[in-house]
């Protein structure tokens, strides 16, 4: 019998799965009839293996799909993440700063290597409701003007 979800892992669930049925949709293109639509493959792990082991998968899927983004522009990201929040789901950018290792590595590290990294940093500083503390975001902002300033 598969084991009951603490409530912060039942919110957890409904927003990931919620930001994936929306980025399946609308930005993958995929029609939520079709049986391959990530939500209806959500329903059978759900039935199949309890809601447990379903989000350790819906949290994977949402790693894919921030690195399909990871070279999106900040005005991309920006235009997504309003598109998100206008249907009351969790943005792009929020996402980023709570699973993405990248994110957390390039903070560690206290530099920008590239582009792909640059474009992600960029997108995390102009995002204004994504839950970074300020502090968080000053330092994004000296990553940025250092990075633009080296190349």
């Amino acid at each position: 019998m598969p084991r009951k979800m603490s409530r912060e892992k039942e919110l957890e669930f409904e927003e990931l799965s919620l930001f994936l049925e929306f980025y399946s949709t609308n930005v993958s293109g995929i029609q939520r009839e079709d049986p391959i639509h990530p939500s209806n493959c959500l329903v059978e792990i759900v039935n199949k293996f309890g809601k447990s082991k379903a989000l350790q998968g819906l949290k994977q899927a949402i790693n894919d799909t921030l690195e399909d983004t990871a070279s999106w522009d900040s005005n991309t990201v920006s235009e997504l993440d309003e598109q998100l929040r206008d249907n009351g789901t969790i943005t792009l950018s929020t996402l980023r700063t709570r699973y993405w290792s990248k994110y957390k590595s390039i903070l560690k590290r206290g530099k920008i290597k590239n582009e792909t990294e640059y474009y992600l940093i960029r997108g995390l500083e102009c995002e204004l409701d994504n839950g970074i503390p300020q502090e968080q975001r000053t330092l994004l902002a000296e990553l940025v003007r250092d990075f633009e300033e080296r190349v």
